[in-house]
């Protein structure tokens, strides 16, 4: 599995890929075969969003959140 971890306006730190990381092998249990997965960290003033397309065998999954904590 490769996983793509950027950030906009962010600078992304080993806690943040490690957080990112371990919640990516939570979801990974459930699938098969994770070949690609790509998540995006921003933060826009008081708004934290986070955005993450896997890539499964047989199509793709979208999943993003948004905080303003």
């Amino acid at each position: 599995m490769q996983l793509n971890v950027s950030g906009h306006h962010i600078e992304v730190t080993d806690a943040l890929r490690g957080y990112v990381e371990n919640k990516i092998e939570k979801i990974e249990r459930h699938f098969d075969v994770v070949s690609d997965v790509n998540c995006i960290l921003t933060v826009e003033k008081l708004r934290h969003k986070a955005e993450a397309t896997m890539r499964i065998s047989g199509g793709s999954l979208f999943a993003d959140a948004t905080e303003e904590d």
